[in-house]
C-alpha cells in the first residue's frame, strides 16, 4: 500500500491527514482504491478505512484524497462551533 499525507487548510487552520493508496491492473489498465488511515502509517492501532475505488489515475485519486479531507475538515470545524453554542440543560431537581 502507497501511503501518503496532505496537510488540508480551511479557515486558517491546518490538519494532517494519512491516505492509502493500492492498485490493481488488468490488461494495462489501472484500477486504483483509496483509503483514509485512521492514525499514522507507523502506528499499531491502524485502520484503513476505504473511500473510493475504481479509480483510474493516481494523481485523480490524490486529487479526491484532498478534497475529501478538506469536506471533514470543514464538517469538524462547524461541528466544534456547533458545540460551543449549544445551550446548558436545565438542572433538574
Amino acid at each position: 500500500m502507497y501511503k501518503f499525507r496532505r496537510r488540508v487548510f480551511v479557515g486558517g487552520r491546518g490538519m494532517d491527514f494519512w491516505f492509502g493508496l493500492t492498485s490493481k491492473s488488468r490488461d494495462h489498465h489501472f484500477n486504483f482504491t483509496l483509503y483514509l488511515l485512521t492514525e499514522g502509517p507507523d502506528a499499531t492501532l491502524n485502520h484503513a478505512q476505504r473511500l473510493r475505488s475504481g479509480i483510474h489515475s493516481k494523481s485523480e485519486a490524490e486529487r479526491i484524497a484532498e478534497q475529501h479531507a478538506r469536506d471533514l475538515f470543514q464538517a469538524l470545524l462547524e461541528r466544534k462551533k456547533d458545540w460551543g453554542t449549544e445551550t446548558p440543560a436545565p438542572e433538574q431537581q
